[in-house]
């Protein structure tokens, strides 16, 4: 597995996601300093963190301090790569082996 790549995290609140998370293609993550929590990808990384931040989402939202980062990837090659980091990673909110 490549390991993930971006060692930039921010808050994951709104005003962050607002300010850091960019509106292109990639594959996104949120942990806390000590656990993989979720990794998700999309054509717009800021949209669908907004959406976890809107959604009742029960296993993100019991987790406190979260952060994210992001990987900018193009479409054709994003869902294989959160596929390799759910499956090296295992974040707990994430199906494995989907």
């Amino acid at each position: 597995m490549v390991p993930w790549a971006n060692p930039t995290s921010y808050t994951f609140s709104r005003a962050s996601v607002l300010l850091n998370a960019p509106e292109r293609s990639g594959v996104y993550v949120l942990h806390s300093k000590t656990t993989w929590v979720y990794i998700g990808e999309g054509e717009n990384i800021r949209e669908q963190l907004l959406q976890h931040l809107d959604g009742p989402n029960a296993c993100i939202s019991v987790i406190p301090d979260l952060t994210f980062s992001y990987e900018l990837i193009p479409s054709p090659r994003r869902a294989w790569r959160q596929d390799e980091l759910v499956s090296g990673l295992r974040p707990i909110c994430n199906p494995w082996g989907r």
